[in-house]
């Protein structure tokens, strides 16, 4: 298979300020992306998607492919994944570079991949052609059927309900159906899913099982310091 990836990193981060360029662990965060990117055997390109020249720079000097600047129109707050995709392929297809079989999806927040698990995700497609894409998940630590919502009137109301339980909010945690968060590690999608179905899992979605420690997700200046100590903590500073 012919696989890039790409790593989507706009300037504006009001959350943490200068995010993806700020330093995790001596580096600046999106170069931990890209290295892990570059270390992986069955990624054949590294591309960086960023409407910022700082970032840019980062990128080009961290080792990855930033062939254009994103338009500031695909940069803003409500930005979806998806036409920054549709943008990077109609890029490649004017400039007459082969699309790949598939893409991956790495954000910059997510810094504590490992080769192993990309490779894993790969293997997982191959093995399943008649699947659209992969999506990193992880065990939540909190159940969905004990959550509520509250009704016009003030009442709670269950948010989930299953089928001959009457009251699954009151069943034990291993009594309920098992569910899966969905994380920032990895999405592995099908370049045929993105243009065809437009859209970025599609309707057959492989789930790739990521440990708790490894799926980090920035967001924030606390989950940035809380990040910093798990990847020390594992070793991360190289």
């Amino acid at each position: 298979m012919l696989i890039y990836s790409l790593i989507p990193a706009r300037g504006g981060s009001k959350g943490v300020p200068h995010k993806n360029i700020r330093l995790l662990c001596g580096k600046p965060l999106i170069t931990h992306s890209i290295e892990i990117s570059l270390k992986s055997p069955s990624i054949q390109k590294t591309f960086v998607s960023t409407d910022s020249e700082k970032i840019a720079e980062v990128a080009r000097n961290a080792g990855a492919e930033v062939p254009f600047l994103r338009p500031a129109d695909l940069a803003q707050d409500d930005t979806r994944d998806l036409p920054v995709f549709l943008h990077f392929l109609g890029w490649l297809e004017q400039n007459h570079v082969p699309l790949p079989d598939a893409i991956f999806q790495f954000r910059p927040t997510s810094p504590a991949r490992r080769v192993e698990k990309i490779e894993e995700a790969v293997e997982l497609l191959k093995k399943h052609p008649e699947a659209d894409s992969v999506r990193g998940v992880t065990e939540p630590a909190q159940n969905p059927y004990k959550m509520w919502t509250i009704d016009d009137n003030g009442f709670l109301r269950a948010l989930l309900n299953i089928p001959g339980v009457p009251e699954p909010f009151n069943e034990p945690r291993q009594r309920l159906p098992e569910v899966y968060w969905q994380v920032g590690y990895l999405d592995l999608i099908r370049t045929r899913t993105i243009l065809k179905k437009k859209s970025l899992t599609g309707t057959r979605i492989l789930p790739l099982k990521i440990e708790g420690r490894d799926s980090i997700d920035i967001d924030d200046e606390f989950s940035f310091q809380l990040a910093e100590f798990l990847m020390e903590k594992r070793g991360a500073i190289l």
